[in-house]
């Protein structure tokens, strides 16, 4: 992808979605897996497809919200029924008999993204609206787990956007989600997460890995970073350290420092904006269904509410440090800053060992005198577990990201 050739943001944002991911999906033994048809495919598929809907009595499920307010409550939700959008392959895959009570509702046009199951939406009805994400129930396997989504992951992430906002975060926030059925544990349904267009300062929108992955169309165009770093006029080093390792390494460590959440900081749920020179950038995340750590938020003084799930030491097993290394040393260091550090060397000489001092300097900086991650990496085991569930253990690796 040349950016010249680009008509402007509102183009580039979903066309960086599906096809900047060339070469960026070796992460795992897993990464690569996807389980989904070519008519749906992020980059074998059309440009659009439909997603049908049906509309659910509020006796017969339930409209979520947190206390975001949003204009993109009013497409889903009216005073009898809520709209439920469901992926066609979810539909192929289900017992549509559990559907067949409801009235169909208006198709929704969508544009897929390249994990399948969230998707950009551009029209409701044949109408346009305000573009926004919806991230649906998805009961086929895309990378290492089966993408279900029930009511306590559509709570949690409400929960984090509401606590990610509260503290001033930049973030892509979920604000409201549905789900048919009664059973608390059971119900499933869709997150609405709002895509604001950039600001006037930084209106271009990417994914993570869209700075460094390849265009599935034309893999010996020069990366998005590489176009970035020479429009910018910047040496590669100083633009790589402080407009992406620096904002990160600070958001991730802030987080979990205020409200004791593990920003989950790979490729796909870290954004970056960009004005058109370079010149001014923003790192944002998006994607809250994370982990949340109880004993940081009491020794804040934060309020003893919490999420439906995903809180450790009550719904996880696993320590709190081994669980924020999963989202920090694999997640953020090696599936995200290790790729960018390596398309930086590859292509400018950039001396990926200053990118990784820059990132522990700004660790240490934050987080002293906590102690938030143990001394070696954890990541999963190279299993496919059932039901979402997950093993990790301990790499033996020492970090080198902080």
């Amino acid at each position: 992808m040349i950016l010249e050739a680009m008509s402007g943001p509102v183009e580039l944002w979903p066309d960086a979605e599906r096809y900047l991911g060339h070469h960026t999906r070796a992460y795992s033994t897993f990464a690569a897996d996807m389980d989904v048809d070519d008519g749906y495919h992020p980059q074998r598929g059309p440009a659009t497809f439909e997603l049908p809907t049906f509309r659910i009595p509020h006796e017969a499920g339930a409209y979520l919200r947190n206390g975001l307010a949003s204009t993109l409550h009013d497409l889903y939700r009216t005073d009898g029924w809520f709209l439920l959008p469901v992926h066609p392959q979810t539909l192929a895959t289900m017992d549509e008999a559990g559907l067949a009570p409801f009235a169909a509702g208006p198709a929704i046009t969508v544009v897929p993204s390249a994990n399948v199951r969230t998707v950009f939406v551009t029209a409701i009805d044949g109408g346009r609206v305000e573009p926004h994400f919806l991230k649906l129930h998805y009961p086929r396997r895309l990378s290492r787990f089966t993408r279900r989504l029930r009511r306590p992951i559509i709570g949690l992430q409400l929960w984090v956007a509401d606590e990610l906002a509260r503290i001033g975060a930049p973030v892509l926030p979920e604000v409201a989600g549905a789900v048919v059925g009664v059973d608390p544990r059971q119900a499933w349904g869709y997150l609405v997460r709002e895509s604001p267009a950039g600001s006037s300062a930084t209106p271009y929108t990417v994914p993570f890995f869209a700075l460094h992955g390849g265009d599935v169309r034309a893999p010996d165009d020069p990366t998005l970073l590489e176009q970035l770093i020479v429009r910018s006029g910047e040496s590669p080093t100083a633009f790589v350290a402080e407009r992406i390792v620096r904002p990160m390494v600070r958001l991730w460590v802030s987080v979990a420092l205020e409200i004791g959440c593990a920003l989950e900081m790979h490729g796909q749920n870290t954004v970056f904006q960009f004005s058109a020179d370079a010149t001014a950038t923003r790192v944002l995340y998006r994607d809250c269904g994370i982990y949340v750590d109880p004993t940081i938020r009491k020794a804040r003084g934060l309020p003893d509410d919490l999420p439906p799930t995903n809180v450790i030491g009550r719904d996880v097993p696993w320590p709190s440090e081994q669980v924020f290394s999963l989202a920090y040393d694999s997640f953020t260091g090696h599936h995200a800053l290790s790729a960018l550090a390596r398309l930086a060397h590859d292509r400018f000489g950039v001396d990926e060992e200053e990118l990784r001092r820059v990132a522990r300097e700004e660790f240490a900086v934050r987080s002293s005198p906590d102690r938030l991650l143990p001394d070696t990496v954890y990541y999963y085991d190279d299993r496919i577990h059932d039901d979402g569930a997950f093993v990790l253990v301990d790499t033996g690796a020492a970090p080198v990201w902080r």
